[in-house]
């Protein structure tokens, strides 16, 4: 494992309980956090020394920050009542 990627692998373990630290990761490693998510993803799947319950906790959290946020589909209350 190279020290770039440790540094991401124990970024990723600090922040992980918090949401991820999305706000740090441009200035920690010159990347956008979906940059970041994707190479962590791949460091998590090419390197077995990595503890099993770690690696499953941080591809989940990988996993959702990389899946497109839905737009609610929430009536106005203007137009559920005109439908009632």
């Amino acid at each position: 494992m190279t020290n770039e990627e440790l540094a991401m692998l124990e970024f990723a373990v600090k922040w992980a309980p918090f949401g991820g630290g999305d706000e740090h990761i441009l200035p920690e490693f010159g990347v956008f956090p979906t940059v970041f998510y994707r190479r962590l993803q791949r460091l998590l799947r090419h390197h077995p020394t990595v503890n099993d319950s770690v690696r499953l906790r941080l591809d989940e959290l990988c996993t959702t920050k990389l899946t497109p946020a839905r737009p609610s589909k929430r009536k106005s209350y203007a137009r559920a009542r005109a439908v009632h």
